[in-house]
């Protein structure tokens, strides 16, 4: 840039011209740019284009374009970038975040909120630690262990995450998947969420992107088929999650079907869904072992035999509130002694999730979390009726268990 230009007015659109060829959005950046060079937010950049720079800054501002006309990464050369509502610290040893992969963010958190007993996670390939703080800042009793095999990627990590204030509750280490504390014969699983954004591109397409060389190949390659690490990660994904716990992974958008078919050969009876991003494309496999799971319904006895020849059920709360209330097994005591205090003749309704015709939702119900049948419940959807009755002074203290 000629040493004569020094308004905003005439620098920026020199800087978007020379980018032209290394960037689609070269005005964008430009500004993006500038206000890192000033310490500026981008609106103040394009309402104040009568701002002078000094010699100083036209010298830095030309060494940072010179990075960018490289090849070099806008989010690397600004040295962070924006993921979730939160920035982060980047450095060329781990992926920059991408929008799409806020959708596994998203749903994991959603499923904590309404599984509140459930508060130990693992992610696998943490890289810059985005997901792992995010969720963190996100839940604030949650606690997490985070891997990645590069030990430059969990310096950045740890920084960000003393940066957010979640430093304590992150356990960083380096792993090739699963930490070394949770590997073993007689290790137990320690964990009720497993997520992770692993390297998916396939090898041969990876060295035909424009991204190939720019950012870590190790975050990227996954191998011939794209599927290396996701097949070797779902292979063990069963000896480090409990029992009713959520496996949620990043895939790239042709994948779909066949980790959906390698999700459901590992878990076999958990529900297993491909989620679309918001372009529409297939962005990530959610394997939740919860729908597998039992929940439970209380009830007169006398009310769910008179819904016996219709096949539904149909409870009075039903027609007034437009769903069925329904447990976890682990909450119904404390539900019954709440409405039900000393009422003789109930019994549970066990309910297999995946038999239901009506709609299941986990929602925030005065107490916690409960699961809500969102229509009639089907009698095929009952695998065992099981009386439950409370003790001489009136309180439920225990129930039977089907079978």
């Amino acid at each position: 840039m000629p040493s004569s230009l020094s308004t905003l007015a005439d620098v920026l659109p020199e800087l978007a011209d020379s980018l032209q060829a290394h960037t689609e959005t070269p005005a964008l950046d430009a500004q993006v740019l500038l206000a890192h060079l000033l310490g500026r937010p981008r609106t103040w950049i394009i309402a104040h284009h009568e701002a002078i720079l000094t010699e100083e800054q036209k010298t830095s501002l030309a060494a940072l374009a010179a990075r960018l006309q490289t090849g070099e990464p806008l989010p690397y050369v600004l040295g962070h970038q924006e993921f979730y509502g939160l920035d982060f610290s980047l450095t060329p040893d781990v992926l920059i975040p991408r929008p799409e992969t806020e959708l596994l963010v998203e749903r994991t958190a959603a499923w904590l909120r309404r599984h509140p007993t459930r508060r130990a996670a693992l992610e696998v390939g943490t890289g810059s630690g985005c997901i792992a703080i995010a969720l963190a800042v996100q839940i604030p009793d949650l606690a997490l262990q985070a891997t990645d095999i590069s030990l430059a990627a969990l310096d950045v990590a740890r920084r960000n995450a003393h940066m957010h204030g979640v430093a304590g509750r992150i356990t960083f280490s380096q792993a090739d998947l699963f930490p070394v504390s949770a590997q073993g014969a007689t290790a137990q699983p320690a964990f009720d969420i497993l997520c992770a954004n692993l390297p998916y591109i396939p090898t041969p397409t990876l060295h035909q992107l424009p991204i190939y060389g720019r950012e870590p190949s190790l975050a990227l390659d996954g191998g011939p088929d794209g599927l290396t690490l996701i097949r070797r990660l779902l292979d063990q994904a069963s000896q480090q999650i409990r029992p009713e716990g959520l496996v949620i992974l990043e895939i790239e958008a042709s994948q779909g079907a066949s980790v959906h078919q390698l999700a459901q050969a590992a878990f076999p009876k958990a529900r297993t869904q491909i989620l679309r991003d918001l372009a529409g494309k297939d962005r990530v496999i959610e394997v939740d072992m919860t729908e597998s799971s039992p929940i439970v319904h209380l009830c007169e006895r006398s009310a769910w035999q008179a819904a016996q020849p219709q096949g539904q059920y149909r409870p009075a709360a039903f027609a007034q509130e437009g769903f069925i209330h329904c447990s976890r097994p682990d909450q119904v005591v404390a539900v019954a002694n709440r409405y039900y205090h000393g009422m003789q003749n109930m019994v549970l309704l066990w309910i297999d999730p995946q038999r239901l015709e009506a709609a299941l939702r986990w929602e925030e119900s005065g107490h916690g979390v409960f699961p809500h049948i969102y229509g009639p419940l089907n009698t095929g959807a009952v695998t065992a009726v099981t009386d439950f009755s409370p003790d001489a002074d009136g309180t439920f203290r225990t129930y039977q268990l089907p079978g």
